[in-house]
């Protein structure tokens, strides 16, 4: 496993925190969140997370998508 510069692991977390605060406010307020998806933007509203999302994970966030 690669050794990463700690102030890149402390701007991901940060990255982390911030996003997470933005998907609350987007659940508390109904909003929709922006995303860019197969070459054109989604709009989503985020549901509730379930689990963390790790760093290698592929998959991304674990959301409700109303775009189906």
């Amino acid at each position: 496993m690669t050794k990463h510069n700690k102030y890149t692991v402390m701007g991901f977390k940060a990255l982390q925190r911030a996003a997470a605060k933005v998907a609350e406010d987007a659940r508390n307020n109904d909003y929709k969140i922006p995303v860019w998806r197969n070459g054109r933007i989604v709009y989503i509203i985020p549901g509730e997370a379930t689990e963390p999302v790790a760093a290698g994970d592929s998959q991304g966030p674990r959301h409700f998508d109303r775009t189906k």
